[in-house]
């Protein structure tokens, strides 16, 4: 009872944003399920779905317009539960700033076809390997991302319409930047967990 009392604390001292985004979620047994956020704080989700889950099951969430979340179940409602997250530094800025911008009325990620993430948004590493079509390849680093493309930072400065790929992903040279290039990817995943490991 103490815990419950403490974290429902923990939310009232964080104020609660009505936030409409989908997303998916990991289950403890690997499944994968469909979900909308109903509010939102810096302290826990909650979550609409039609999937079952158990108090103090611990969740991994990809959301559209915010990234990647992890954390226990800790309330369950109809239609739904909540999980508690543990935010900070950088990542609870980029957070809080997203539902400033919904609170005002915003969507926190302008007019973008996908949501655009950072690499420890999306839980994924930065570096990774670049390859050109005719075989070279190099080190190179995730700027940031999402389902579409990615920014990258690299010397391999391709020539615009080269094919490359980077790890698993393959797409092709867009535009060039200050870093590197900037990829459009042509083998965009459908399910959210792809986000999770999309350049391994």
């Amino acid at each position: 009872m103490k815990t419950d009392q403490q974290t429902g604390h923990e939310r009232r001292r964080h104020p609660r944003v009505p936030v409409t985004v989908k997303g998916r979620f990991l289950a403890p047994d690997g499944s994968e399920h469909a979900c909308e956020i109903r509010d939102m704080s810096l302290s826990g989700i909650a979550l609409m779905s039609d999937a079952t889950v158990p108090m103090d099951a611990h969740l991994i969430v990809y959301l559209d317009d915010f990234g990647r979340f992890e954390g226990p179940v800790v309330r369950t409602f109809d239609g739904g539960f909540a999980i508690e997250t543990a935010l900070s530094g950088a990542r609870r800025d980029r957070v809080a700033e997203r539902l400033a911008a919904f609170a005002k009325g915003g969507n926190g990620s302008g007019a973008r076809a996908f949501p655009r993430y950072a690499p420890t948004d999306a839980g994924i590493e930065e570096g990774s390997i670049l390859t050109l079509a005719d075989g070279r390849s190099s080190p190179c680093r995730i700027v940031d991302m999402s389902l579409g493309g990615a920014n990258v930072a690299t010397e391999l400065r391709a020539p615009i319409g080269t094919n490359v790929s980077i790890g698993r992903m393959k797409g092709r040279v867009v535009r060039h930047t200050e870093e590197g290039i900037a990829i459009s990817f042509s083998d965009i995943p459908e399910r959210a967990s792809a986000l999770s490991r999309p350049f391994g």
